[in-house]
């Protein structure tokens, strides 16, 4: 990484470490907002290159600061350990001072695939083959390194200027030991995983075998993601939300909607495996690269 710059011990005046940033990078317009962090475009003055600095505000967030400090510790460590692959976002450099932290990231022109899908509606069943196929490849990396990221959505999904895919936001990521490790509630509610609401929705695990989750359940998020590109729509959607999460936890979805007419069997097949209840029944990343979705009738390999 660029440059790390540690925070005196004590706060103390850490006008010298905020001025490391400001010095090496010029801040240009906001590009989005988080919960307590802003993302701008700004231009290394060395390069002249563009960059996206997330700026975490430490003091404007309702935890205290020292928590909301050991959460930016730890999505730095997730960063670290999966730089290297062509579909995860590139961190360029971090800089902390007793207020902010900066994390620098590779730019991405094209935006989120949320805000791509808001403009088309529904992407072609070759264009959600190149997504999907970007997405397992980013999540079969992450998962041989025993990281879930526990937040896949088309939000925290990036495109750059030739509209290939980086996976963001490693705010919730975390590794796992086993696939029945984790118990928190985190995520977005139309991409939670049925595992996930049974371990949190029942007294200790009561009248349940679900005892926790593990990398299932970006898979799951995967089948999410799958179904509202082709469709335009969400699988499991509901006003009232209790009504929602029922849908989730039962697997209740369908094709019935005329969009799914031309769309191909194989797409569906692949939606129907990746939304299966039971999470043990999922496909891995690598599992689902090789479903027949990604391999046209005749080709005996999947096409990348």
């Amino acid at each position: 990484l660029a440059m790390t710059i540690g925070y005196p011990n004590g706060a103390g005046d850490d006008s010298g470490n905020t001025n490391q940033f400001y010095s090496q990078y010029e801040p240009k317009e906001v590009l989005g907002h988080g919960l307590s962090s802003v993302v701008r475009k700004c231009v290394e003055k060395s390069t002249k290159k563009e960059f996206a600095v997330k700026v975490i505000d430490l003091n404007n967030l309702d935890a205290n600061s020292e928590d909301a400090r050991a959460d930016a510790m730890k999505e730095l460590e997730v960063l670290r350990k999966v730089q290297g692959h062509p579909n995860i976002i590139l961190l360029h450099g971090y800089f902390e001072t007793a207020a902010y932290v900066f994390f620098v990231f590779e730019i991405c022109p094209n935006g989120e695939l949320f805000e791509h899908l808001n403009k088309v509606v529904r992407l072609s069943e070759k264009r959600t083959r190149a997504v999907m196929q970007q997405l397992l490849d980013a999540l079969q990396f992450l998962h041989r390194r025993s990281i879930v990221h526990r937040d896949i959505k088309a939000e925290n999904i990036l495109l750059d200027e030739a509209m290939n895919i980086k996976l963001t936001d490693f705010g919730f990521a975390t590794e796992v030991e086993d696939d029945e490790s984790l118990t928190d509630l985190c995520g977005t509610p139309s991409y939670l995983s049925p595992e996930i609401l049974i371990v949190n929705m029942y007294e200790r695990y009561e009248r349940t075998s679900v005892h926790g989750y593990g990398r299932a359940v970006d898979m799951w998020a995967s089948g999410v993601l799958m179904y509202t590109m082709l469709s335009g729509s969400p699988p499991f959607w509901h006003r009232k939300q209790m009504t929602m999460l029922r849908l989730i936890m039962e697997g209740r979805f369908s094709f019935d909607s005329p969009e799914w007419e031309e769309i191909s069997d194989a797409a569906k097949d692949l939606i129907r495996r990746l939304l299966r209840v039971d999470s043990k029944q999922r496909p891995t990343a690598a599992e689902a690269l090789q479903h027949q979705f990604f391999c046209p009738a005749g080709a005996s390999t999947p096409v990348v």
